[in-house]
Protein backbone atom coordinates (compact mmCIF):
# COMPACT_ATOMS: atom_id res chain seq x y z
CA UNK A 1 0.00 0.00 0.00
CA UNK A 2 1.39 3.35 -0.99
CA UNK A 3 0.23 6.28 0.69
CA UNK A 4 1.17 10.02 0.07
CA UNK A 5 1.55 12.48 2.28
CA UNK A 6 1.27 16.83 2.16
CA UNK A 7 -0.16 19.85 4.26
CA UNK A 8 0.20 23.22 4.37
CA UNK A 9 -1.23 24.17 0.54
CA UNK A 10 -2.26 27.81 2.09
CA UNK A 11 -4.69 28.05 -1.12
CA UNK A 12 -5.62 31.62 -1.66
CA UNK A 13 -2.54 32.90 0.04
CA UNK A 14 -2.03 36.38 -0.92
CA UNK A 15 1.90 37.10 -0.54
CA UNK A 16 2.44 40.98 0.32
CA UNK A 17 -1.00 41.23 -1.84
CA UNK A 18 0.72 39.19 -4.41
CA UNK A 19 -1.61 35.84 -5.50
CA UNK A 20 -0.10 32.44 -5.63
CA UNK A 21 -2.90 31.05 -7.54
CA UNK A 22 -0.45 30.14 -10.11
CA UNK A 23 2.17 28.04 -7.94
CA UNK A 24 -0.37 26.38 -6.43
CA UNK A 25 -1.74 25.18 -9.54
CA UNK A 26 1.46 24.06 -10.79
CA UNK A 27 1.93 22.31 -7.45
CA UNK A 28 -1.58 20.06 -7.84
CA UNK A 29 -0.73 19.63 -11.35
CA UNK A 30 2.58 17.93 -10.25
CA UNK A 31 0.77 16.25 -7.49
CA UNK A 32 -1.57 14.58 -9.79
CA UNK A 33 1.12 13.22 -11.78
CA UNK A 34 2.94 12.02 -9.04
CA UNK A 35 0.00 10.56 -7.35
CA UNK A 36 -0.11 8.20 -11.30
CA UNK A 37 3.58 7.59 -11.44
CA UNK A 38 3.77 6.44 -7.65
CA UNK A 39 0.83 4.30 -7.99
CA UNK A 40 -0.71 5.99 -4.97
CA UNK A 41 -3.70 4.49 -2.90
CA UNK A 42 -3.83 6.98 -0.57
CA UNK A 43 -3.67 10.72 -0.06
CA UNK A 44 -3.04 12.41 3.17
CA UNK A 45 -3.04 16.33 3.71
CA UNK A 46 -2.46 17.31 7.61
CA UNK A 47 -4.50 20.35 7.95
CA UNK A 48 -4.23 23.87 6.18
CA UNK A 49 -5.91 23.47 3.11
CA UNK A 50 -6.50 27.35 2.51
CA UNK A 51 -4.70 30.32 4.38
CA UNK A 52 -7.70 31.86 5.60
CA UNK A 53 -11.00 31.12 7.39
CA UNK A 54 -13.09 32.45 4.65
CA UNK A 55 -10.34 31.40 1.04
CA UNK A 56 -11.45 33.32 -2.22
CA UNK A 57 -13.83 31.61 -4.90
CA UNK A 58 -10.90 31.17 -6.91
CA UNK A 59 -9.01 28.72 -4.41
CA UNK A 60 -12.67 26.92 -3.27
CA UNK A 61 -12.93 26.22 -6.72
CA UNK A 62 -8.93 24.88 -7.27
CA UNK A 63 -9.49 22.76 -4.36
CA UNK A 64 -12.68 21.18 -5.53
CA UNK A 65 -11.26 20.31 -9.11
CA UNK A 66 -8.03 18.97 -8.05
CA UNK A 67 -10.29 16.43 -5.99
CA UNK A 68 -12.41 15.74 -9.30
CA UNK A 69 -9.12 15.03 -10.81
CA UNK A 70 -7.91 12.71 -8.09
CA UNK A 71 -10.82 10.32 -8.08
CA UNK A 72 -10.73 9.73 -11.84
CA UNK A 73 -7.25 8.18 -10.59
CA UNK A 74 -6.16 5.16 -8.81
CA UNK A 75 -5.78 6.61 -6.22
CA UNK A 76 -8.98 5.44 -4.09
CA UNK A 77 -8.94 7.00 -0.45
CA UNK A 78 -8.14 11.01 0.19
CA UNK A 79 -8.00 11.82 3.77
CA UNK A 80 -8.05 15.93 4.94
CA UNK A 81 -8.27 16.98 8.21
CA UNK A 82 -8.44 20.50 9.23
CA UNK A 83 -5.83 23.03 10.42
CA UNK A 84 -5.51 26.00 12.82
CA UNK A 85 -6.02 27.77 9.29
CA UNK A 86 -8.89 26.51 7.95
CA UNK A 87 -12.51 27.06 8.86
CA UNK A 88 -14.59 24.25 10.02
CA UNK A 89 -17.85 25.33 8.19
CA UNK A 90 -16.14 25.88 5.14
CA UNK A 91 -14.95 22.15 4.92
CA UNK A 92 -18.01 20.57 5.98
CA UNK A 93 -20.15 22.09 3.69
CA UNK A 94 -18.86 19.65 0.83
CA UNK A 95 -17.93 17.04 3.18
CA UNK A 96 -21.08 14.51 2.76
CA UNK A 97 -21.06 14.79 -0.74
CA UNK A 98 -17.40 14.56 -0.77
CA UNK A 99 -17.50 11.36 1.30
CA UNK A 100 -19.50 9.20 -1.08
CA UNK A 101 -16.78 9.80 -3.30
CA UNK A 102 -13.75 7.96 -0.52
CA UNK A 103 -13.05 11.67 0.29
CA UNK A 104 -13.13 11.87 4.30
CA UNK A 105 -12.76 15.43 5.59
CA UNK A 106 -12.27 15.12 9.27
CA UNK A 107 -12.60 19.28 10.47
CA UNK A 108 -13.29 18.89 14.40
CA UNK A 109 -12.93 16.17 15.83
CA UNK A 110 -15.28 16.45 18.54
CA UNK A 111 -16.96 12.57 17.14
CA UNK A 112 -13.88 10.34 17.25
CA UNK A 113 -15.44 7.63 15.21
CA UNK A 114 -15.70 9.84 12.08
CA UNK A 115 -12.01 10.05 12.17
CA UNK A 116 -11.59 6.47 12.00
CA UNK A 117 -11.41 5.74 8.60
CA UNK A 118 -10.69 2.40 7.36
CA UNK A 119 -8.45 2.08 3.81
CA UNK A 120 -9.54 -1.03 1.70
CA UNK A 121 -8.26 -2.54 -1.36
CA UNK A 122 -9.56 -5.55 -3.44
CA UNK A 123 -12.42 -5.71 -0.04
CA UNK A 124 -9.78 -6.42 2.48
CA UNK A 125 -8.58 -3.80 5.28
CA UNK A 126 -5.40 -2.54 4.47
CA UNK A 127 -5.12 0.26 6.86
CA UNK A 128 -6.66 2.82 9.51
CA UNK A 129 -5.88 6.39 9.58
CA UNK A 130 -7.00 8.41 12.66
CA UNK A 131 -8.08 11.35 10.72
CA UNK A 132 -7.13 13.99 13.53
CA UNK A 133 -7.74 17.67 13.00
CA UNK A 134 -5.96 20.70 14.64
CA UNK A 135 -7.60 20.56 17.96
CA UNK A 136 -9.71 23.35 19.54
CA UNK A 137 -9.64 23.54 23.25
CA UNK A 138 -13.26 22.93 23.55
CA UNK A 139 -12.70 19.27 21.99
CA UNK A 140 -9.87 18.61 24.56
CA UNK A 141 -11.61 20.18 27.94
CA UNK A 142 -14.49 22.08 29.76
CA UNK A 143 -13.61 25.52 30.31
CA UNK A 144 -13.18 26.15 34.61
CA UNK A 145 -12.56 29.85 35.58
CA UNK A 146 -11.46 28.20 38.83
CA UNK A 147 -8.66 26.64 37.47
CA UNK A 148 -5.46 28.10 37.76
CA UNK A 149 -3.40 28.32 34.47
CA UNK A 150 -0.61 25.40 35.88
CA UNK A 151 -4.10 23.02 35.53
CA UNK A 152 -5.27 24.33 32.82
CA UNK A 153 -2.20 23.54 31.16
CA UNK A 154 -2.14 19.96 32.88
CA UNK A 155 -5.30 19.10 31.83
CA UNK A 156 -5.23 20.52 27.56
CA UNK A 157 -1.68 18.35 27.85
CA UNK A 158 -3.96 15.34 29.38
CA UNK A 159 -6.57 15.57 27.22
CA UNK A 160 -3.99 15.54 23.70
CA UNK A 161 -2.86 12.51 24.91
CA UNK A 162 -6.48 10.75 26.28
CA UNK A 163 -7.60 12.15 22.53
CA UNK A 164 -5.14 10.22 20.54
CA UNK A 165 -4.80 7.14 23.36
CA UNK A 166 -8.77 6.85 22.36
CA UNK A 167 -8.51 7.01 19.16
CA UNK A 168 -5.83 4.79 18.36
CA UNK A 169 -7.56 1.87 21.34
CA UNK A 170 -10.82 2.20 19.10
CA UNK A 171 -8.78 1.29 15.37
CA UNK A 172 -6.76 -1.32 16.98
CA UNK A 173 -9.77 -2.93 18.02
CA UNK A 174 -10.65 -3.57 14.49
CA UNK A 175 -6.91 -3.08 12.78
CA UNK A 176 -5.61 -6.50 13.21
CA UNK A 177 -2.02 -6.68 12.16
CA UNK A 178 -2.89 -3.59 9.44
CA UNK A 179 -0.85 -0.45 9.83
CA UNK A 180 -2.82 2.15 12.04
CA UNK A 181 -1.52 5.73 10.67
CA UNK A 182 -2.45 8.94 12.66
CA UNK A 183 -2.27 12.56 11.20
CA UNK A 184 -1.64 15.78 13.57
CA UNK A 185 -1.48 19.86 13.04
CA UNK A 186 0.17 21.31 15.55
CA UNK A 187 3.84 22.37 17.20
CA UNK A 188 5.42 19.33 18.72
CA UNK A 189 8.63 19.80 20.71
CA UNK A 190 11.62 20.32 19.33
CA UNK A 191 10.72 21.09 16.14
CA UNK A 192 12.30 23.64 13.81
CA UNK A 193 10.25 26.56 12.52
CA UNK A 194 10.27 29.53 9.97
CA UNK A 195 10.93 32.38 12.18
CA UNK A 196 8.38 33.97 9.88
CA UNK A 197 6.26 31.44 8.40
CA UNK A 198 3.92 29.69 11.12
CA UNK A 199 2.00 31.35 13.33
CA UNK A 200 2.26 30.01 16.79
CA UNK A 201 -0.23 27.69 17.79
CA UNK A 202 -1.96 27.70 21.31
CA UNK A 203 -3.76 24.99 21.80
CA UNK A 204 -5.05 27.07 25.27
CA UNK A 205 -2.17 27.87 26.67
CA UNK A 206 0.02 25.19 25.03
CA UNK A 207 2.67 25.80 22.85
CA UNK A 208 3.97 22.40 21.74
CA UNK A 209 3.24 19.24 22.49
CA UNK A 210 5.41 16.15 23.58
CA UNK A 211 5.90 14.00 20.37
CA UNK A 212 5.78 10.61 22.48
CA UNK A 213 2.15 10.23 22.36
CA UNK A 214 2.72 9.19 18.80
CA UNK A 215 5.30 7.02 19.26
CA UNK A 216 2.09 3.97 19.15
CA UNK A 217 0.85 4.56 15.76
CA UNK A 218 2.65 2.91 12.60
CA UNK A 219 2.73 6.72 10.69
CA UNK A 220 2.15 9.92 11.42
CA UNK A 221 1.53 12.37 9.04
CA UNK A 222 1.73 15.96 10.82
CA UNK A 223 1.24 19.45 9.76
CA UNK A 224 1.63 23.33 10.73
CA UNK A 225 5.15 23.03 10.15
CA UNK A 226 6.44 24.60 6.71
CA UNK A 227 9.99 23.20 7.15
CA UNK A 228 10.02 19.02 6.16
CA UNK A 229 11.33 17.15 8.91
CA UNK A 230 11.36 14.11 10.92
CA UNK A 231 10.18 14.09 14.51
CA UNK A 232 12.40 13.47 17.64
CA UNK A 233 14.90 11.77 14.82
CA UNK A 234 11.59 8.64 14.17
CA UNK A 235 11.98 8.05 10.72
CA UNK A 236 7.70 7.13 10.49
CA UNK A 237 7.03 10.93 12.61
CA UNK A 238 7.06 13.47 10.14
CA UNK A 239 5.97 16.88 8.90
CA UNK A 240 6.00 17.17 5.07
CA UNK A 241 6.21 21.15 5.36
CA UNK A 242 4.44 23.43 2.92
CA UNK A 243 4.57 23.12 -1.07
CA UNK A 244 5.62 26.23 -1.75
CA UNK A 245 7.58 28.63 0.31
CA UNK A 246 5.25 30.79 2.16
CA UNK A 247 7.76 33.55 3.18
CA UNK A 248 11.17 34.88 2.13
CA UNK A 249 12.42 32.92 5.33
CA UNK A 250 11.46 29.55 3.19
CA UNK A 251 13.62 30.66 0.41
CA UNK A 252 16.35 28.03 0.71
CA UNK A 253 13.77 25.05 1.98
CA UNK A 254 13.58 22.54 -0.41
CA UNK A 255 9.93 21.39 -0.77
CA UNK A 256 8.71 18.16 -0.49
CA UNK A 257 6.38 15.34 0.08
CA UNK A 258 6.65 12.24 1.42
CA UNK A 259 5.58 8.61 -0.20
CA UNK A 260 4.84 6.11 2.61
CA UNK A 261 4.97 2.36 1.64
CA UNK A 262 3.89 -0.76 3.43
CA UNK A 263 5.73 -3.84 2.30
CA UNK A 264 3.78 -6.96 4.47
CA UNK A 265 5.41 -6.15 8.08
CA UNK A 266 7.59 -3.30 7.19
CA UNK A 267 7.71 0.31 6.60
CA UNK A 268 9.62 2.42 4.14
CA UNK A 269 9.56 6.00 4.15
CA UNK A 270 10.88 8.54 1.25
CA UNK A 271 10.66 12.22 0.48
CA UNK A 272 10.33 13.37 -3.21
CA UNK A 273 11.03 16.75 -3.81
CA UNK A 274 8.77 19.33 -5.22
CA UNK A 275 9.89 21.87 -8.64
CA UNK A 276 9.97 25.29 -7.57
CA UNK A 277 7.32 27.28 -9.70
CA UNK A 278 8.74 30.60 -8.60
CA UNK A 279 11.93 31.60 -6.85
CA UNK A 280 11.99 33.64 -3.81
CA UNK A 281 15.01 35.97 -3.02
CA UNK A 282 16.60 38.11 -0.28
CA UNK A 283 19.21 40.58 -0.98
CA UNK A 284 21.58 42.17 1.19
CA UNK A 285 23.72 45.08 0.22
CA UNK A 286 24.41 48.98 -0.98
CA UNK A 287 23.08 50.30 -4.03
CA UNK A 288 25.80 48.94 -6.27
CA UNK A 289 25.66 45.47 -5.14
CA UNK A 290 21.63 45.14 -5.35
CA UNK A 291 21.59 46.39 -8.97
CA UNK A 292 24.15 43.46 -9.81
CA UNK A 293 22.36 41.16 -8.18
CA UNK A 294 19.14 41.73 -9.69
CA UNK A 295 20.53 42.02 -13.32
CA UNK A 296 21.76 38.22 -12.05
CA UNK A 297 18.10 36.59 -11.09
CA UNK A 298 16.08 38.96 -13.33
CA UNK A 299 13.81 36.24 -15.42
CA UNK A 300 11.00 38.21 -17.15
CA UNK A 301 9.41 35.02 -18.11
CA UNK A 302 8.75 34.22 -14.27
CA UNK A 303 9.80 37.29 -12.36
CA UNK A 304 11.10 35.67 -8.99
CA UNK A 305 9.81 37.35 -5.95
CA UNK A 306 12.45 39.84 -4.39
CA UNK A 307 12.87 41.35 -0.67
CA UNK A 308 16.02 43.77 -0.11
CA UNK A 309 17.61 44.86 2.82
CA UNK A 310 19.52 48.33 1.59
CA UNK A 311 22.28 49.12 3.42
CA UNK A 312 22.74 52.73 2.26
CA UNK A 313 20.71 55.33 4.47
CA UNK A 314 21.70 58.35 2.34
CA UNK A 315 19.76 57.32 -1.13
CA UNK A 316 16.75 59.36 -1.87
CA UNK A 317 12.64 57.97 -1.58
CA UNK A 318 13.04 59.32 -5.30
CA UNK A 319 16.04 57.31 -6.32
CA UNK A 320 14.89 54.23 -4.62
CA UNK A 321 11.17 54.45 -6.24
CA UNK A 322 12.94 54.50 -9.82
CA UNK A 323 14.80 51.70 -9.15
CA UNK A 324 11.61 49.37 -8.20
CA UNK A 325 9.93 50.48 -10.86
CA UNK A 326 12.80 49.75 -13.21
CA UNK A 327 13.62 46.59 -11.81
CA UNK A 328 10.23 45.46 -12.01
CA UNK A 329 9.97 45.50 -15.69
CA UNK A 330 13.70 43.99 -16.15
CA UNK A 331 11.66 40.92 -14.78
CA UNK A 332 12.02 41.05 -11.21
CA UNK A 333 8.75 41.31 -8.74
CA UNK A 334 10.33 43.36 -5.58
CA UNK A 335 7.91 42.87 -2.96
CA UNK A 336 9.56 44.82 0.33
CA UNK A 337 12.96 46.93 0.84
CA UNK A 338 13.75 47.98 3.96
CA UNK A 339 16.68 50.30 4.60
CA UNK A 340 19.16 49.46 7.83
CA UNK A 341 20.15 51.98 10.01
CA UNK A 342 20.96 51.96 13.74
CA UNK A 343 17.77 52.82 16.16
CA UNK A 344 19.88 53.68 19.27
CA UNK A 345 17.04 53.88 21.68
CA UNK A 346 15.47 50.28 21.08
CA UNK A 347 19.52 48.67 20.20
CA UNK A 348 18.18 47.49 16.53
CA UNK A 349 19.91 46.78 13.44
CA UNK A 350 16.92 47.00 11.31
CA UNK A 351 14.18 48.71 10.61
CA UNK A 352 11.42 47.65 8.44
CA UNK A 353 9.99 51.24 7.41
CA UNK A 354 7.31 49.56 5.02
CA UNK A 355 5.72 47.43 7.53
CA UNK A 356 2.00 47.96 7.47
CA UNK A 357 -0.80 46.54 9.54
CA UNK A 358 -2.46 44.32 7.04
CA UNK A 359 1.50 42.37 7.05
CA UNK A 360 1.02 41.75 11.14
CA UNK A 361 -0.90 38.97 12.20
CA UNK A 362 -2.95 39.75 15.57
CA UNK A 363 -0.38 38.23 17.83
CA UNK A 364 2.29 40.47 15.98
CA UNK A 365 -0.06 43.69 16.87
CA UNK A 366 -0.01 43.00 20.56
CA UNK A 367 3.70 42.24 20.66
CA UNK A 368 4.50 45.94 18.91
CA UNK A 369 1.31 46.76 21.36
CA UNK A 370 3.45 45.62 24.65
CA UNK A 371 6.62 47.39 23.32
CA UNK A 372 5.34 50.81 23.26
CA UNK A 373 4.03 50.34 26.72
CA UNK A 374 7.55 50.68 28.30
CA UNK A 375 6.46 52.34 31.44
CA UNK A 376 4.88 49.10 32.57
CA UNK A 377 7.62 47.17 33.35
CA UNK A 378 7.02 44.48 31.47
CA UNK A 379 9.61 41.59 32.01
CA UNK A 380 9.50 38.30 30.28
CA UNK A 381 7.85 35.91 32.10
CA UNK A 382 4.91 38.43 31.83
CA UNK A 383 5.44 38.88 28.39
CA UNK A 384 5.14 35.36 28.05
CA UNK A 385 2.10 34.76 29.94
CA UNK A 386 0.15 37.93 28.36
CA UNK A 387 1.12 36.44 24.51
CA UNK A 388 -0.20 32.98 25.78
CA UNK A 389 -3.63 34.31 27.49
CA UNK A 390 -3.80 37.02 24.20
CA UNK A 391 -3.12 33.90 22.14
CA UNK A 392 -6.15 32.24 23.90
CA UNK A 393 -8.69 34.75 23.42
CA UNK A 394 -7.92 34.87 19.77
CA UNK A 395 -8.26 31.09 19.78
CA UNK A 396 -11.62 31.51 21.48
CA UNK A 397 -13.35 34.04 19.09
CA UNK A 398 -12.20 31.79 15.97
CA UNK A 399 -13.26 28.91 17.86
CA UNK A 400 -16.73 31.87 18.02
CA UNK A 401 -16.51 32.19 13.92
CA UNK A 402 -16.28 28.46 13.30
Amino acid sequence: MNILHTSDWHLGQSFKNRSREAEHQGFLSWLLQVIEEQDIDVLIVAGDIFDTSNPPNYALKMYHNFLADIIKTQCRDIVIVAGNHDSISTLEVSKDLLKSLNVHVVASGENQEEGIVQILKDDKLKAIVCAVPYLRDRVLRNANESKSSIEVENELREGMKTYYKSIYDKAKEISGEVPVIATGHFTTTGASISPDSERDIYIGKLQNIDSDMLRGFDYVAMGHIHKPQKISQQNTLRYSGSPIPLSFSEANNQKSVVLVKFVDAEVKVDTLDIPLFKKLYRLHGNFEEIQTKIEAIADLANPPFVEILLKDSEILNYDINDFIYQSNQAGVDILMLKREKEIQERGLAIEDESITLRELDPLDIFDKRLEGEAHLNVDTAMKQNLQALYAQVLEECQNEDN
